[in-house]
């Protein structure tokens, strides 16, 4: 006991990490208990929450209490295949609580910044070779932030790696909660024909793969009739470039060996979001000062209300 306050049992279980996700989890529940009747898979979807907090309670206490080698890579990895579960789950809540689109109004205020659309303006630029290389780097977000960590977790810089894992996360929890303030389903579909793209944009070898797997985690199967219907809303903020760049910054800042890797591959997938017509401009912006914002406040709420008092680090 310390100050007359006795010391919370369990968040010595926990790292931030850890907080994080089960919040992210529980504000999903919330949302299936109010819009009940409303979101589809309800019942599943507060059962699937349930078992997920109850995972990450489990992995927490049998790593803080066998200090296994396997579990410690469990507990400081996990997050890498439960972001795409916590990803497309918000987007059975965004119809239901904030049904509307706000293109327009991202078109209306690419215009006044730019006087002009950018991704019409950036198609007389366009080449396959371009394109491909583009292409290529949009993909190459998933891995930046992983290949990050992994290369603190074999340097022995475990602490960086929990930084690392936190501030992403809470980056990308930040960003899906954006969505429902203006969703929207992106110039591809509105400033561009979608079903032309291919032939507008043609790449070399992988682009129309890589397309079609950026399609499908955007909840737009092969064939789809009514692509723009069923089109994840998660234009503004651009994630891609606020989580990009986040990792560049923490790169630098941990003096990572790939930071000028993660500088000049990130740069290039900034410009794609654009260019490859996913995002507009503003979108770009906008993550870029989330970026700013995240990495300025989230330290300070894990100081002030988590750190030593809830979670480990």
């Amino acid at each position: 006991m310390r100050n007359g306050k006795a010391p919370n049992p369990l968040g010595i279980l926990f790292n931030t990490l850890d907080l994080y996700v089960i919040a992210q989890f529980s504000i999903y529940t919330i949302f299936c208990l109010i819009f009940f009747t409303s979101i589809d898979w309800s019942g599943r979807l507060i059962l699937f929450n349930s078992c997920i907090i109850s995972l990450i309670v489990g992995i927490a206490y049998w790593n803080r209490t066998n200090h296994n080698s396997l579990l410690d890579i469990l507990h400081n990895f996990y997050i890498v295949p439960l972001m795409l579960l916590v990803f497309k789950q918000m987007f059975f809540y965004i119809p239901v609580i904030h049904p509307h689109d706000y293109d327009q109004l991202l078109i209306v205020w690419d215009m006044a910044i730019f006087g002009v659309n950018p991704t019409q303006w950036l198609y007389q630029f366009q080449h396959p070779i371009f394109t491909e290389i583009l292409q290529l780097c949009y993909m190459s977000f998933f891995f930046h932030a992983i290949v990050h960590g992994v290369e603190m977790y074999i340097t022995g810089r475990k602490d960086e790696v929990k930084t690392i894992a936190r501030m992403i996360a809470f980056g990308l929890f930040v960003s899906y909660f954006l969505y429902l303030v203006l969703p929207a389903v992106g110039p591809r579909f509105t400033l561009h024909e979608y079903s032309t793209i291919n032939q507008e944009l043609p790449g070399v070898w992988l682009t129309d793969w890589f397309r079609s797997v950026i399609d499908n985690g955007d909840n737009i199967a092969t064939g789809e009739l009514h692509p723009m219907a069923v089109v994840n809303r998660d234009c503004m903020p651009s994630g891609h470039t606020m989580i990009t760049v986040m990792n560049i910054i923490l790169a630098f800042r941990f003096r990572s060996r790939l930071r000028w890797v993660f500088l000049v591959v990130g740069s290039l997938l900034v410009f794609s979001t654009v260019y490859l017509r996913y995002h507009y401009a503003v979108d770009v912006i906008a993550g870029i000062f989330f970026a700013v914002i995240v990495l300025w406040i989230e330290p300070k709420i894990w100081r002030k209300f988590l750190a030593k008092k809830w979670a480990s680090y």
